[in-house]
Parts: structure tokens; sequence; C-alpha cells
């Protein structure tokens, strides 16, 4: 420890930053139950901070008996494990009742180490509440990344009738707008999420809203050639026409809409139909994988025995990021079909390794993809319009072509990591 106190020290006089994602952490696997767009944005944004001179502490929970407490994690970058209840992983929604212990062990942290932050930037409403009574305790400016509303969600699952949890979902409302009400500046990832915020919370707080979108690791993902992508992966043969998902494993993701499509794109592309499949990527699955996530894949098994179309998809459960690209490369068309999206990284990523775009028309997919343009959009849990999407996409090449190189350069353009958290840095420097 007395290393990283005098690193800490060492930094000390710098612009010194606090990033709190008390569920996320950015150095997890990705693709499991609860690791996903939030573990991307918090590592992306940090190493980014790093290269340009801040340094920046990420405070995660701690979720193993034997791991360090201080982590390394790039230039300038540390990540700090701070205990809250048991060590491992539990359920996000039985996480609020742990945030007082987490906070007391932050500042417990910050005295040991004689450290001193010019700005706490929370994640989720679970670090936005912790962020909150940091700036309270230590009069600092703050900034806060809600990553999804609490609101949306529970105005999605009444839509598609699924059980809500009233107690919880009431509890993330209070705590959502008491952070509204602290923080100096809310960072949202599309103009949606502003109208979101403003319709379902408080239209005084147009003034406090910066829209930054999420980003992209250019370097990371790139297009691979498509027959050394097929070649690597080595699940296809050259002659499969690809539909591939990539994401979390959860009901809000809408994957059943892709499923449910299958039979009517098989009737429609009838020559095609020996080769046409489904990838699914994403999930801890395995001896060792998530309950829920194995929970939801049988489920969705379930559906595709009951479609007779088993042995069209594919399972392959998550893949670590570098390897992606080829996964994405690999593929004819990318489809992220959610009943509810506040961004939609893996959006991004697809584009930029030059796979055709089908989403869902919500939240922030609804401005990253600009209909006919950059992808294709169709109205969320409508499987059949979904249909008629992919069949479009399978024999219009001159639409699909289009839609290709216009979201390559949109890609390029607009949402490099390296832009975008210039755009935050940016952000800080004006509060401070």
């Amino acid at each position: 420890m007395s290393n990283k106190k005098e690193n800490h020290k060492k930094n000390n006089n710098r612009k010194r930053i606090a990033i709190i994602s008390v569920h996320s952490d950015p150095s997890a696997k990705l693709g499991g139950h609860y690791t996903g767009g939030q573990n991307v944005y918090v590592s992306e944004l940090s190493k980014s901070l790093g290269k340009m001179g801040w340094a920046v502490d990420i405070f995660t929970r701690l979720t193993r008996k034997r791991r360090k407490m201080v982590r390394n994690y790039g230039k300038n970058v540390n990540i700090i494990y701070i205990k809250a209840g048991p060590r491992y992983s539990i359920a996000r929604d039985k996480l609020f009742e742990k945030l007082p212990e987490f906070l007391g062990n932050f500042l417990a942290y910050k005295e040991e180490n004689k450290l001193n932050y010019s700005m706490v930037h929370g994640n989720y409403y679970l670090g936005g509440w912790v962020a909150a009574q940091i700036k309270r305790i230590l009069n600092i400016p703050m900034v806060e990344t809600f990553h999804s509303l609490g609101h949306i969600r529970h105005r999605t699952l009444e839509k598609f009738e699924k059980e809500i949890d009233v107690e919880q979902s009431e509890k993330r409302l209070r705590a959502e707008k008491e952070i509204m009400n602290t923080t100096d500046r809310i960072i949202a990832t599309s103009p949606p999420e502003k109208r979101d915020i403003m319709r379902y919370y408080d239209f005084d707080l147009e003034d406090k809203i910066k829209i930054i979108p999420c980003g992209v690791n250019l370097k990371r993902f790139r297009k691979i050639n498509f027959e050394n992508a097929r070649n690597y992966i080595n699940n296809f043969s050259r002659k499969d026409k690809i539909i591939i998902y990539v994401g979390r494993i959860e009901w809000r993701k809408g994957i059943e809409i892709i499923i449910q499509a299958f039979p009517l794109v098989l009737k429609k592309l009838y020559a095609l139909r020996k080769n046409l499949k489904i990838m699914v990527i994403g999930g801890k699955i395995g001896k060792k994988g998530d309950k829920s996530d194995k929970q939801e894949i049988n489920r969705l098994k379930d559906i595709t025995k009951e479609l007779g179309i088993e042995e069209k998809v594919l399972f392959l459960g998550r893949k670590d990021q570098k390897k992606l690209r080829y996964y994405y490369s690999s593929s004819n068309i990318f489809i992220t079909p959610p009943y509810y999206e506040p961004f939609g990284m893996t959006t991004l990523e697809a584009m930029r390794c030059g796979v055709p775009v089908i989403a869902s028309n919500v939240g922030g997919l609804s401005y990253v993809v600009q209909n006919r343009k950059t992808g294709l959009l169709f109205p969320p849990g409508n499987h059949r319009i979904l249909a008629n999407k992919i069949v479009e996409l399978f024999t219009n090449k001159k639409l699909k072509n289009k839609l290709i190189k216009n979201a390559e350069e949109m890609v390029k353009e607009n949402y490099g990591w390296k832009k975008v958290s210039a755009e935050i840095a940016k952000l800080y420097q004006e509060l401070l």
C-alpha cells in the first residue's frame, strides 16, 4: 500500500477526479448480467482523461476476497476497490442499502492517503447517490451520467406488462431526483435522454444538462477482412449469412424479437434458407456462469424450439473486447432490438466494423441510427417489421452499402473516445 500512497502523493497537486462506479468495475469482463456499457464508458473515459494529464481514481465495490485494494489501470489512473457489503457480486437492486458503507470507506480512504479531489463524477443512480454525498461533504463540483433512468425503465415494464418492484422503483426515483437537484451538471448521452430527464423529472434542469455522447475505441474496433474474420471465429462457413446480436442477456434487450422475426425471414428468403443463422454474443455461461444469464438463455432457447429454428440460433457466450471485431466483421447484419436503450454502444462498434445496422427506434438508438442513412429503425417489439428490414438489407445491396459507408464515416468523425473525452474534460474545466 505504501507504494500506492507515494504514487497518489506524487500526483496530489494535479487535477484529480473521483469517478464513482459502484456496481461496474471497468476492468471486469464484459457480457455478464451486470457488465456492459457503463463498464466500457468508465474504462475508456478514465484512460483518455489520464492521457490528457488528469489524475483519475475510479471507486468501485470490492467483490472478491483476495483482490488488492488499489490497481493501476493506465497512465494516471487507479481503480480503488471499496468494501460495501459482502465480498461477492450481489444483485444491483440490493446495493442501495450498502451505499452509506461505501461512502464511509471512500472518505476513510481519502483521509488515510491525504487525497484532495477537484471533482466527483457519479455513474448510474447508485454512483450518483454516493457522488452527491461527496459533493456536499467535500464541497467540490459534481457531474453525473445516469446511463439509464428509473422512469423510463418503469414505463417500459408497464407497457410490455412486466412485473414491477414498486418499492425498489420508488426508491430509485427518489435517489435520481436527489442527484439531479444536487449535481452541477448532468451528462445526457443523447437528445432523447435530455428530453426524458426534463419531461419526467424537472423542466428547470435544462441549464444543468450537457449532451455528450458515448464513444467507441477506434483502434480496437475496425473492419477486418471478411474471410479472415470467418476463419478466426471458426463457427461458420463462408457461405453462411449471419445476423449478429452483441450485448447483455436480459429481457429488456429484446433478443426474442430477432428470434420471432427469423421464421418470416426464412420464408421470404427461401433461397438462403440453409445458410441463414443468428449469432448471439453475450452472457456468462458454463459451469461458473451467471444464474440470471442461464435462465434467460434457456427461455430464449425454448422460443427457438417452439419455432423449430433451434439449430439456426447459436448462443456463444461473452467474448473478449479485443476479439469482438472479428465477430462483427464476419457478420452480414447487426441487430439491436431493445425495448428501451439509453444509448447503444455496441451499435457504434458494429458500424465501425462495417456491418449494416438495424435498431429499435427507442432512446439513444433513435439518435445514433439515422433511419435509411446510417441504419434502419423499427418499432420496438414488432418482429414483423423487423423481418421486413432484414429481408431488405439482404436484397438491396445499394442500400446496404450506403448505410455502411455513412455509418463508418459518422462514427469516425463524431464518436471516437478522444473527442468524447475532450468534451467531458472541457466540462470539468468549466466547473473548476
